[in-house]
């Protein structure tokens, strides 16, 4: 492989791994978000969550890793659509939020 095939292929190898890592930690945060909706009685809509922030910040560790904001919404009562948010680690999970709604 020449110096310049090299030089396109990396970068593109590392949004794949970038990309394939954010995968599961979409994955576990929808999973989270599915079990707080069940745990709390309320309907998680849509069956997915959306990226909303990505930063780095350092781990437990010191290291730096990726800091990933998703926001989902639920329904109480089927009428109105509520907003949670889920706040990831790198695949750790940090804080959970759901919007207060009725009962």
């Amino acid at each position: 492989m020449t110096l310049t095939g090299l030089l396109v292929f990396i970068p593109i190898a590392l949004l794949a791994v970038l990309w394939w890592k954010g995968m599961g930690s979409k994955e576990i945060a929808r999973r989270a978000g599915i079990r707080a909706c069940h745990e709390a009685g309320v309907q998680f809509l849509d069956d997915s969550v959306a990226l909303h922030k990505l930063r780095l910040r350092r781990g437990p560790r010191g290291a730096l890793t990726l800091y990933r904001v998703y926001g989902f919404e639920f329904t109480s009562s089927g009428e109105r659509r509520h907003n949670g948010s889920i706040h990831m680690l790198g695949h750790h999970l940090q804080k959970l939020e759901m919007e207060p709604y009725p009962e």
